[in-house]
């Protein structure tokens, strides 16, 4: 029996199948006995069943179940996204360049609160700002990382992506410290060259 079959291009492919043999045979066996010994004749029914899945078929059953999943957080977080609309969004979710949406976000945040603490000296700023901003994203990366755990387990890719996304991203934050110092130092030295 088989299940599961899907057409393809050429022929019909099975990503799943059944199979399932009953076979009978005798069996003989020897009984040693106060008596001595006797033989004796035994019908044996045996029932063999196989099981194959095709892995591209139980990749994509486990692609439905992480997007039903990962849709159900959506909704109950009452945001109006689905897995599909950010497929289809062409949005780059590589490391780097969600890294680097993060960064550019978080930082974009630095003119205000420059604003609020206009009492503290430039390079604080920038120091404070980045400890505040270091703190909001481990959070927020350490919130994903126990959604996605809910989720199920976490493949070795994702997770190495996930890594990767978290230190470029603290990269980017401490490069954005290295050029606000710099330029705090050029403006308060009118004289130096660049």
């Amino acid at each position: 029996m088989n299940i599961g079959s899907s057409p393809s291009q050429t022929s019909s492919s099975f990503t799943g199948s059944i199979d399932i043999t009953r076979t009978a045979f005798q069996m003989q066996q020897t009984l040693t006995g106060p008596d001595g010994e006797a033989t004796r004749t035994l019908m044996v029914d045996a029932v063999e069943v196989n099981i194959q899945i095709d892995g591209e078929f139980a990749g994509r059953v486990l692609q439905d179940s992480m997007a039903d999943k990962l849709n159900a957080a959506f909704a109950a977080a009452g945001m109006d996204t689905t897995v599909d609309s950010l497929q289809q969004s062409g949005t780059n979710f590589s490391p780097q360049a969600t890294a680097q949406r993060i960064v550019d976000f978080s930082t974009s945040f630095f003119g205000s609160f420059q604003q609020n603490h206009a009492d503290e000296a430039g390079q604080s700023q920038a120091s404070d700002f980045a400890a505040m901003i270091k703190g909001a994203i481990e959070e927020g990366f350490a919130s994903a990382q126990n959604i996605l755990v809910g989720l199920g387990e976490i493949a070795p890719d994702i997770q190495a992506g996930i890594d990767e996304t978290f230190e470029l991203t603290m990269q980017g934050i401490n490069s954005f410290v290295e050029q606000q110092s710099q330029q705090q130092g050029e403006a308060e030295d009118p004289t130096s060259i660049v």
